[in-house]
This record gives C-alpha cells, structure tokens and sequence, in this order.
C-alpha cells in the first residue's frame, strides 16, 4: 500500500511541476518599423519581468538559435515597455522579418520562438495620402502603406 501512495504523491509532485513550468507565456511582441531607417520589437511591461531579449533576421529564416543578425539582452523597460530598437536597418514594404524573443519572469527564461512580421502586411493594410502645401502653393503627396509611423522635417 506504501507503494501506491509514494506512487500518487510522485504523480502530484510532477505535475504541479509541469503545471508550474508553462504557467508564463511571453506577450506576442510588437513590431514598429519606422522611416526612413529603424525598427522597433517590444512587449508590454509587467511585475516580475526583468530581462528581454530580441533575436532576428531579414528575409531569411534562421535555421538554429544562434542564426541571427541582430541579437540583444535589453535590461529595462522604458515607457511601459521592454524595446529594441535598432536604428540603421531600413525595412522595406514585403520584407520579412524573422525573429524570437525572451522574457525573463521571476528569474526564469521563456521563450517565443518562430515568430515573423511581414512589413507593411499589417495595420489593416490601407493607404493613407496627405496632400502638404509648399510654399509655392504646390501639393507634394505623401504616400503611407501600411507603415505605421512617418516622420516629416519642416525646413
């Protein structure tokens, strides 16, 4: 009979163990592409997160963990957000993005693998125009697809 409880007591201990060890989902990040240059891949915040980390490629799949061009531990969140930036690389529209991230919850790496964001495929896919004035009086059209940020610089 003592074999049978050391038996049931061993089947809870484990799974209150695998209960436990998936109990932490990553937040599906989000990717910003910004103009001209530059993306952004973030997560929300939240109490108990204290590292994330970013890994990815263009328009390339990446076959093993340390496949990547960019690779990053960011330390901490700024704005309600845990973000890398990267501010040289210029995305174009159809241009895919491969990557994965980590957070680190209470200590413990999870991770968020075979993610990808295809660029200028979101944000309802609809075209903005604004018409600016010069000061001629001329129109100059400002095209935006699916890009959700633009800069303008007034001289």
């Amino acid at each position: 009979m003592s074999m049978g409880i050391e038996m049931q007591l061993l089947l809870i201990i484990v799974a209150l163990w695998l209960g436990g060890s998936g109990a932490y989902n990553v937040p599906k990040a989000s990717v910003k592409v910004n103009s001209p240059n530059g993306f952004e891949v973030s997560i929300p915040d939240e109490p108990g997160i204290s590292l994330f980390a970013f890994h990815g490629k263009v328009n390339e799949e990446m076959d093993d963990l340390s496949d990547q061009t960019w690779a990053a531990d960011i330390l901490s969140a700024r704005n309600g957000r845990w973000t890398y930036r990267n501010r040289n690389h210029k995305l174009q529209p159809g241009d895919v993005l491969y990557y994965w991230t980590t957070a680190r919850y209470h200590g413990v790496d999870y991770h968020n693998y075979n993610q990808r964001h295809v660029v200028g495929a979101g944000g309802g896919g609809s075209t903005q125009r604004i018409d600016a004035r010069g000061k001629a009086g001329g129109h100059q059209p400002i095209v935006v697809n699916g890009q959700p940020t633009i800069n303008i610089y007034v001289a």
